[in-house]
C-alpha cells in the first residue's frame, strides 16, 4: 500500500502548488486591481479637493471685490450744484469702468464653479450655491451701479437748468434795481434821458429771448422727468414774475419821466438838431478835398461818419412829429411854437442832404484819380522787382541747375500771366478817368502808355529767358549723357579688364554668356553714341556757346567708346581660348578615362579555363581590340588636330596643350601594347588549351579503343577468322590513332620547349570548370603516350589494357575549391588616381564574387567531408586535412582581400592629397607674380583700379584658407605612421619595464624561494598585442567542421577585425571603415570629400593617446592637454534649470568651442580669435562634466539637431548642418563629459613648438 502511495504526494504537492500559484495570481491581481482603483479614488478626491480650494481662493477675492462695489454703491449722496453733478458723474464713468474690467475675474470664478458642478463634483451643491450667489450679487451691483448713472444724469440736467435760471434771475434783478432809479444821473438834459431810456428798453427786448428759451428748457425737462415739477415750476413762476415786473417799471418810468416834460424835450431835441446842423454846415463849407490819396481816404471817412450821424438825426426829426402830436393835446396853447420850431429843424435838415451829396461824389473822384496813380506806381515797381529775373544771364552750369532755373522762370511765367488781369484793370480805370473826361487825362494817358510798354518788356524778357534756357537744357542734357555715358563705359571697361577665364568648362560658357550679353549691351549702346553725335552736330549749327566744348567731350566719347569695342573683342578672344581649352581638356579628360578603362579590361590576367572558355575570350578580345583601335584612333587623332590646331592659332597655353597632346599619345600607345601583350597571351593560351582538348579526346579515343578489345579468342576456325579480320580493322584504325598521338606528341615537344624558361605552371590556376586538376594532367600525357604500345598487345592479356583513373578524380573532388579560390587572387598593379576608384569598384565585385555565391559550393564541400567523417571513411586523416587547408585558403582570401581594400583607400586618399596639393601650389604660382608686382598706379583710375583688384585677390585667397587648412590635415596614411611609431615606442618601453621587473625578479628569487614560482608568473611579460587565433586542431575534427559550417565566413570586416576603441581625431585622419558595406558602395574616406565644407575639426598637434589602451593595461599614458573642438552651430536655449524655462528660447547662430570640459560660445570665429574671453551675450562657458548629449529625437521641427543637458539642469538644442557633423559633434562632446579635467602641470611644458613636418606625400614646390 505504502509503495503504491508513494508516487502520488509529489503529485497531489505539484497539483497544490499549481493551484495556490493560481489562486495567489488571481489575488493579486485581484488586489492591484483594488489598489490600482483606491489609487484611481484617492487622485479623483485629491485633484476635487485641489480644484475646491483654488474655487474658493477666486470667490474669496471675487467676494471681497462685490463688497467694496456695493460699499461704494450705498455711500453715493446726491450733489448740491451743477460743479459736484459733473464731478460725480466723472467719478462714476470711472467706477462703471472698474466694475467692467473686474467682471472677468467674477466671470471666470463663475465659469469654473459651473465646470465642477457639470463634472460632479463632491460638494457640487454648495459650489452651485457659492456661484449663483457670486452672479447675483454682480448682476445687483450693476444694475443699481446703472440706476446711480441716470440719477446723476437727471441731477446734472436739473443743475444745468437751474443755473441758467440763477443767471436770468441775477440778470433781471440788476436790471429791475436800474429801472427803479428814477434819473438817469449821467444824463444832463431831458433828451439823453430820453434816448438812453429807449436804449434800455431795447435791451429788456432783446434778452426776452432767454426767458423764452428757459421756459422751454423747463417745459421739456418736466415732461420727461415728472419728479422734477416741484423744484421746477416755482422758479419759472418767480422768474417770470420778476422779467414782467421789470417791464412793468421800465413802462412806468418813462411814463413818468418824460409825459410831464414832453415839451422841454421838444424843445431841447430841436436845439440838439440845430446844433448840429450848425458844425455839420461849417464842415461843409470847407474845400479842402485833399493832396493825395491818404488825405482823401481820411476825408471819406469822416463823410461817412457825417452819412451815418445824418441816419440818426433823421429818426430824431421823425420823432419830433410824434411828440408834436402828443403835446397837441396837453398844451394846445403853445402848438404854433411848436410847429415852427418844428419846421425849421425839418426844412435846414433837407437843405443839407444835398451839400452833402455833392461833396461825396467829388471826394469819390478825387479818391479814384489818386488811386490809379498809385495803383500805376505799384505795377511799376512790382514789374522793376521782376525785371531782374528775367533778364538774368545765369542759365546754369549743370543739368540740374538749369532746369532749376526753367522751373522758376515758369513760375515767373506763371505768376505774371496772374498778374496781368492786375494791370488790365488799373488801365481800365485809367481809361474810365479819361472817358469821364478828367483834368488830369493827358497824365493818365502818359501813365498808360509808360504801364504798357513796361508790361510788354517784361514778357518779351521772359519769352527770351525760356528759349536760351530751352538752348542751354540741350547741351547740358548732352553733357549729362555724355558723363553717363563714359561712366557706364568705364564701369564696362573694369568687366572687360578682369582676368578671370573660369575654372571649369560650366564657368567659362557662364562667363562667355555674361560677356555676350554685355557686347550686345556694347553693341546696343552704339545708338546712343550716335544720338549723342547728332546732338552736338546740331548744337554747332546753332553756335552755341559751349559747341568748343561739347566737340571736344563728343571726340572723348567716341574714343572711348571705340576702346570699350577693342577690350570687347580682346575679353571674348581671351573668354575663347579658355573655352576651347577647357573643351579640349574634358576631350582629353573623357578620352583618357576611356583609355582607363580599356586598359582595365587589355590587362586582364584572365587567359580561359579551357579551350571553349580561352576560345570565346579570344574572339570576344578580337572584337574589342577592333573596336578600341577604330573608335580611339579616330578620338585620338581628333583630339590631336583640335590641340594642332590651337597651337597653329597660337593659344597662351601652348605648353600645356602640348603637354597634354604628349601624354595623350603616350597613354594610347600603351593601351595599343596592352592590347597587342594580351592578344598575344590569348594565343598562346588558345594552343596550349588547344593541346589539352586534342589530349583529352585523344584520350578518350584510347579508352572506348581499350574497351572496344574483346578477350574472346575463338573456338573454332570460324571464329578465329572472325576475330582476326576484327582484329585487323582494329588495327587500321589504330594506325590512324597512332598518327594523332604523334601530332600530339610533337605539339607537346613544340609547347614544352616554348614554356621551359617559364617559372610555375604553364596556365593560372583553373576554376571549378575544368574537368581536370593539374595533377592529373601527367597522367593523361603518359595514358595517351602509352596507348599505342599498349594496344597493340591487347592479345597477350586484353584485361591489362584497364587503367583505373576514376579514383583519381573523386580524390580531387574537394580541392576544386581550394584551385577556385586560388583563381579568384586578383593581384593588379596601382594606376593613378583617375583608375583607383574603378580599381575599387572592380575589387568590390570581386568582394561580391567571393562572398555569397561562393558560399553554397564551400558550404556543399564541407558537408561532404563531415558526412565522410561521420561514416569513418578510410580516408579521415586526409579529408580532414583538406577541410582544414580548404578552411585556412579561403581565410587567407578574405584578409588579402582586406589588406588591398585598406591598400587601395590609402593610395585614393594619397592621390587625392596630390591633386589637392598641386590645384594649391598651381594657385599659388599663379598668384606670386601678381604679388610680386611693383605696380602701384599712376593716376587715380589705376589706384582705384589695382584696390579693387586687390580687394578681388583677398576674396579668392580668403575662399582659399579652406583648401590649404585641410591641406595640413594628416592623411590616414600618416596617422597609422605615426600610430605605428608611437605603438613601438611604447611596446619598447614596456618591454623595458618588463625586463627590469624581471631581473629584480630573479635576484629576489634567491632570498625567496617559497614565493619564486608565484612571483615568476606574476611578472610574466604582458604581449602588447593579442596573438592570431591559431588554427583548429585535427582532433575533435567533427566538431571544429561543424564550427565551420554552422558559421560561415562573413563578407564583412565588422565580425573578422576586432573593433578599436574609437578616438577623437582630425578631418584628415577621421575613423574609415575597413570595409564597404555589402551592397558594394564605397563609402567615404578621410579625403573623398572636398576640403571646402562647413564644418571644420580644429584638433591639437597631439593625438589623445590616453583612450587608445584598454582598462586593463598597465600604466596607462596620461592624457595629453585637450586642444578642443570648434565650429558653428545653431543653438537655442531651452532650460535655465530643472524648474525654469529660459527667457530667450530663439535659435542663433553661435561659434562653439569645447575645450578642457567648458563648453563656450562665441558671435563668429574672428571674436573667438581676436578675444577668447568675450563670449556670447557675456554668458559664462558651461561645464560639460556629468553633462548628457544625445540626439534630439522628439524634436521634429528642424533636421540634424541634438540636445545638451548639463549636470545643474539647464538644456541647450543644437543644430548641425548635416548627419555626419551631428555625429562628430556628439562623439567629441561625449568624450569630454566624461573625461577627467586636464592635470596642472608642475613642471615647464616640453617644447613642442617646432613647425609641423611636411607629409610624405605632400608636393614640394621645385
Amino acid at each position: 500500500m505504502e509503495r503504491r502511495l508513494l508516487p502520488n504526494p509529489p503529485h497531489k504537492t505539484i497539483l497544490n502548488t499549481c493551484v495556490l500559484a493560481r489562486a495567489s495570481k488571481w489575488l493579486y491581481a485581484k488586489g492591484w486591481a483594488e489598489l490600482q482603483q483606491m489609487w484611481e479614488n484617492r487622485q479623483q478626491l485629491l485633484t476635487q479637493s485641489l480644484e475646491l480650494q483654488l474655487l474658493q481662493r477666486d470667490a474669496s477675492q471675487a467676494e471681497v471685490l462685490l463688497s467694496h462695489q456695493e460699499h461704494r454703491l450705498a455711500k453715493t449722496e446726491p450733489p448740491t450744484n451743477l460743479e459736484q453733478a459733473e464731478n460725480a458723474i466723472k467719478e462714476h464713468e470711472a467706477f462703471l469702468t472698474t466694475m467692467e474690467a473686474n467682471d472677468d475675474k467674477i466671470n471666470s470664478v463663475v465659469q469654473f464653479a459651473n465646470r465642477l458642478v457639470e463634472e460632479r463634483h463632491f460638494d457640487a451643491d454648495k459650489i452651485a450655491r457659492k456661484a449663483e450667489n457670486i452672479d447675483s450679487r454682480r448682476n445687483a451691483n450693476r444694475e443699481k451701479a446703472l440706476q446711480q448713472m441716470e440719477k446723476l444724469q437727471d441731477q446734472l440736467q436739473l443743475h444745468q437748468f437751474l443755473q441758467d435760471c440763477d443767471e436770468l434771475g441775477e440778470w433781471v434783478q440788476e436790471k429791475n434795481v436800474t429801472a427803479q432809479d428814477d434819473t438817469y444821473r449821467s444824463a444832463k438834459t431831458i433828451h439823453s434821458k430820453w434816448t438812453r431810456h429807449q436804449a434800455f428798453e431795447a435791451e429788456i427786448a432783446a434778452n426776452k429771448e432767454r426767458l423764452f428759451a428757459v421756459q422751454n428748457a423747463a417745459e421739456e425737462l418736466m415732461k420727461q422727468k415728472p419728479e422734477f415739477v416741484q423744484i421746477i415750476s416755482p422758479k419759472m413762476s418767480e422768474l417770470q414774475d420778476q422779467f414782467e415786473n421789470l417791464q412793468t417799471t421800465t413802462k412806468e418810468k418813462g411814463e413818468r419821466l418824460f409825459d410831464a416834460n414832453r415839451e422841454v424835450l421838444l424843445h431841447q431835441t430841436c436845439d440838439d438838431i440845430d446844433s448840429w446842423m450848425n458844425e455839420l454846415e461849417k464842415q461843409i463849407e470847407n474845400t479842402d478835398t485833399g493832396t493825395d490819396l491818404a488825405s482823401v481816404n481820411i476825408l471819406m471817412q469822416k463823410q461817412q461818419m457825417i452819412e451815418t450821424q445824418m441816419a440818426v438825426k433823421a429818426k430824431q426829426v421823425t420823432e419830433l412829429e410824434t411828440q408834436a402830436e402828443y403835446l397837441q393835446k396837453t398844451v394846445p396853447d403853445k402848438m404854433e411854437e411848436i410847429k415852427e420850431k418844428k419846421s425849421k429843424v425839418e426844412e435846414r435838415f433837407e437843405q443839407l442832404k444835398a451839400p452833402l451829396l455833392v461833396r461825396q461824389r467829388h471826394l469819390a473822384k478825387k479818391k479814384e484819380a489818386f488811386q490809379f496813380r498809385r495803383d500805376v506806381e505799384d505795377e511799376k515797381l512790382w514789374i522793376h522787382e521782376k525785371m531782374p529775373l528775367a533778364t538774368s544771364t545765369d542759365y546754369g552750369n549743370s543739368l540740374f541747375n538749369v532746369q532749376m532755373l526753367q522751373k522758376k522762370n515758369q513760375s515767373l511765367k506763371t505768376e505774371t500771366d496772374n498778374h496781368e488781369p492786375r494791370i488790365l484793370t488799373v488801365i481800365s480805370n485809367g481809361q474810365k478817368l479819361i472817358d469821364e473826361e478828367h483834368e488830369a487825362s493827358p497824365e493818365f494817358k502818359q501813365l498808360i502808355d509808360e504801364l504798357t510798354a513796361r508790361w510788354r518788356e517784361l514778357k518779351d524778357a521772359i519769352e527770351e529767358r525760356k528759349n536760351k534756357l530751352s538752348q542751354w537744357e540741350k547741351a547740358q542734357q548732352y553733357l549729362f549723357d555724355a558723363n553717363e555715358a563714359e561712366a557706364w563705359m568705364s564701369e564696362q571697361e573694369l568687366y572687360m579688364m578682369v582676368e578671370d577665364r573660369g575654372k571649369d568648362e560650366i564657368s567659362a560658357q557662364n562667363l562667355m554668356k555674361k560677356h555676350e550679353i554685355l557686347e550686345q549691351a556694347v553693341d546696343d549702346y552704339a545708338h546712343t553714341i550716335r544720338q549723342l553725335g547728332e546732338t552736338v552736330r546740331h548744337l554747332t549749327a546753332d553756335e552755341h556757346p559751349l559747341s568748343e566744348q561739347i566737340s571736344v567731350k563728343q571726340s572723348q566719347v567716341d574714343k572711348l567708346y571705340a576702346g570699350l569695342k577693342d577690350l570687347a573683342g580682346e575679353r571674348r578672344a581671351k573668354l575663347d581660348e579658355a573655352l576651347r581649352l577647357f573643351q579640349l581638356s574634358r576631350e582629353v579628360d573623357d578620352l583618357e578615362q576611356w583609355i582607363t578603362e580599356r586598359e582595365l579590361v587589355a590587362s586582364s590576367q584572365e587567359l580561359g579555363q579551357d579551350y571553349d572558355h580561352v576560345t570565346l575570350l579570344w574572339e570576344r578580345f578580337k572584337e574589342f581590340a577592333r573596336e578600341t583601335q577604330s573608335v580611339g584612333s579616330e578620338r585620338v587623332a581628333t583630339a590631336e588636330r583640335i590641340a594642332d590646331q590651337m597651337i597653329a592659332m597660337g593659344h597662351s597655353d601652348n605648353a600645356t596643350i602640348a603637354q597634354w597632346k604628349e601624354g595623350l599619345k603616350e597613354t594610347w600607345q600603351d593601351l595599343l601594347e596592352l592590347i597587342e601583350t594580351r592578344t598575344q597571351m590569348l594565343a598562346a593560351s588558345r594552343e596550349l588549351h588547344k593541346y589539352f582538348h586534342d589530349c583529352k579526346d585523344t584520350l578518350q579515343r584510347v579508352n572506348e579503343k581499350a574497351r572496344g578489345v574483346s578477350d574472346e579468342l575463338g573456338r573454332d576456325a570460324i571464329s578465329v577468322g572472325g576475330l582476326q579480320r576484327k582484329h585487323h580493322n582494329f588495327m587500321q584504325d589504330l594506325s590512324t590513332l597512332n598518327q594523332q598521338v604523334e601530332a600530339i606528341r610533337a605539339e607537346c615537344g613544340r609547347l614544352g620547349a616554348m614554356y621551359a624558361a617559364r617559372e610555375g605552371p604553364p596556365l593560372p590556376p583553373r576554376t571549378g570548370r575544368d574537368p581536370l586538376p593539374p595533377g592529373a594532367r601527367a597522367e593523361v600525357r603518359e595514358a595517351v603516350g602509352g596507348a599505342g604500345g599498349r594496344l597493340p598487345c591487347a592479345g597477350a592479356d586484353p584485361r591489362s589494357w584497364r587503367t583505373p583513373t576514376t579514383s583519381t578524380a573523386s580524390s580531387t573532388r574537394c580541392a576544386r575549391s581550394r584551385f577556385w579560390m586560388d583563381g579568384r587572387t586578383v593581384r593588379q598593379d596601382e594606376h593613378r588616381r583617375e583608375a583607383a576608384n574603378l580599381l575599387m569598384n572592380n575589387h568590390q565585385s570581386l568582394k561580391a564574387e567571393i562572398g555569397h555565391p561562393a558560399e553554397d559550393n564551400f558550404s556543399a564541400c564541407i558537408s561532404l567531408g563531415r558526412e565522410l567523417l561521420a561514416r569513418q571513411h578510410y580516408a579521415s586523416a586526409d579529408i580532414k586535412d583538406k577541410l582544414l587547408q580548404l578552411t585556412n585558403q579561403r581565410n587567407a582570401l578574405l584578409r588579402r582581400w582586406e589588406e588591398r581594400w585598406e591598400n587601395l583607400q590609402l593610395i585614393l586618399e594619397v592621390y587625392q592629397f596630390a591633386r589637392d596639393a598641386a590645384v594649391a601650389e598651381a594657385w599659388l604660382i599663379a598668384q606670386e607674380p601678381y604679388l610680386m608686382s611693383q605696380e602701384l598706379g599712376h593716376t587715380i583710375d589705376e589706384v582705384e583700379s589695382l584696390i579693387k583688384k586687390h580687394e578681388a585677390f583677398e576674396k579668392s585667397a580668403a575662399a582659399q584658407e579652406d583648401r590649404f587648412s585641410a591641406l595640413q590635415r594628416l592623411t590616414t596614411f600618416e596617422v597609422k605612421e605615426k600610430k605605428r611609431r608611437q605603438e613601438a615606442a611604447e611596446a619598447a618601453e614596456r618591454e623595458s619595464r618588463e625586463r627590469e621587473a624581471a631581473e629584480a625578479a630573479a635576484a629576489a628569487a634567491a632570498e625567496q624561494d617559497a614565493i619564486d614560482a608565484a612571483q615568476a608568473e606574476k611578472e610574466q611579460p604582458q604581449p602588447q598585442e593579442p596573438e592570431p587565433a591559431p588554427a583548429p586542431e585535427p582532433a575533435p575534427i567533427a566538431t571544429s567542421v561543424a564550427v565551420m559550417v554552422d558559421s560561415p565566413p562573413e563578407p564583412s570586416t565588422s565580425k573578422q577585425t576586432p573593433a578599436k576603441p574609437a578616438r577623437l581625431s582630425t578631418p584628415g585622419s577621421s575613423s574609415m571603415p575597413a570595409t564597404p558595406s555589402s551592397s558594394g558602395k564605397v563609402k567615404s574616406r578621410s579625403r573623398s570629400k572636398s576640403p571646402f565644407r562647413s564644418f571644420r575639426w580644429r584638433t591639437a598637434k597631439k593625438l589623445l593617446t590616453g583612450s587608445h589602451h584598454s582598462d586593463d593595461e598597465e600604466g596607462a599614458s596620461p592624457a595629453s592637454e585637450d586642444e578642443g573642438v570648434e565650429g558653428t552651430l545653431v543653438r537655442k536655449h531651452e532650460w535655465e534649470s530643472a524648474a525654469k524655462r529660459a527667457s530667450n528660447r530663439s535659435w542663433d547662430k553661435v561659434y562653439v568651442v569645447a575645450k578642457d570640459g567648458r563648453m563656450s560660445f562665441y558671435k563668429d570665429q574672428k571674436a573667438y580669435k581676436a578675444a577668447p574671453d568675450a563670449y556670447w551675450r557675456g554668458e559664462s562657458p558651461l561645464d560639460l562634466n556629468g553633462a548628457v548629449v544625445e540626439v534630439a529625437a522628439n524634436y521634429t521641427k528642424k533636421k540634424h539637431v541634438f540636445r545638451l543637458r548639463l549636470a545643474a539642469g539647464a538644456e541647450f538644442l543644437l543644430q548641425a548642418h548635416d548627419e555626419a557633423e551631428m555625429g562628430a559633434w556628439l562623439e567629441a562632446l561625449r568624450a569630454r563629459t566624461q573625461a577627467p579635467a586636464p592635470r596642472s602641470h608642475t613642471l615647464p611644458a616640453p617644447a613642442n613648438t617646432e613647425p609641423k613636418r611636411r607629409s610624405f606625400f605632400t608636393l614640394k614646390k621645385n
